[in-house]
């Protein structure tokens, strides 16, 4: 009896799987997860028609905070409130910038900056630390001597300059809102008065349709009157010569 070749059965690896987004996020330096989301929105191509970094890295801009808002942070902050997010970038030392590009980019756009936040220096994003707020100084009570004091000063009190640049930001967000909106309106504005326009000139055009016919009407009146004068002329003349 003849045996069969025994088959040799080869083990196939089982495909690679791409990096998850935990691997990536190990590349990254050991930072809060605000910063790295901030640096890997910036890296996102997708997003650089609403928000990118700065012409040298050293900064990013927010072009167009209205769609920023309502798409980019849902997706990556899980909110879509353009205040709190600067509110977080000022605890995190971030500054809004007036500089030259603002031209470039829109009078409504945004620029932030950090010494430590460039494009090319991903190392340096461990260096930005979340502020510590200011100890404040204890009022001590004459009833209560310096326990209220302690008290107050432990209390979770928000800082007078985050909260200004928080209500300027929202002030500043409805202004452009606003904006937007009365843009919006001149611009409507605009297109009804270009249709009345063409409505009148169309008026006027078929007022003077309405006359040319009118004219032609009374013409060919008249040469019907010629012709049945005509007519009755050579009738007449047919008649005597009879």
């Amino acid at each position: 009896m003849k045996r069969e070749p025994t088959q040799q059965i080869h083990s196939v690896p089982p495909p690679q799987l791409p990096s998850s987004l935990k691997d990536q996020d190990d590349t990254m330096p050991a930072t809060s997860d605000f910063v790295k989301k901030l640096y890997k929105m910036l890296e996102d191509a997708s997003f650089s028609h609403v928000v990118s970094w700065g012409p040298q890295g050293d900064c990013f801009v927010v072009k167009d905070m209205n769609e920023f808002t309502k798409s980019i942070l849902p997706r990556m902050f899980k909110h879509s409130n353009f205040a709190s997010f600067v509110r977080q970038l000022n605890k995190y030392d971030f500054h809004k910038v007036k500089t030259t590009d603002d031209a470039q980019f829109g009078e409504h756009s945004w620029t932030f900056r950090h010494p430590d936040f460039h494009a090319d220096r991903r190392d340096a994003l461990e260096n930005i630390k979340r502020k510590v707020p200011a100890a404040r100084k204890s009022i001590p009570s004459s009833s209560n001597g310096g326990l209220s004091g302690g008290r107050g000063a432990s209390s979770g009190s928000p800082i007078p300059g985050e909260t200004n640049s928080a209500e300027l930001a929202s002030v500043q967000s409805h202004i452009g809102v606003l904006q937007n909106s009365y843009q919006s309106l001149f611009s409507l504005r605009n297109q009804v008065g270009r249709a009345e326009e063409r409505i009148r000139v169309l008026e006027r055009q078929y007022g003077d349709v309405l006359v040319e016919m009118v004219n032609f009407q009374k013409g060919m009146a008249q040469q019907d009157g010629l012709m049945q004068g005509l007519i009755q002329y050579f009738l007449g003349e047919g008649g005597e010569c009879l």
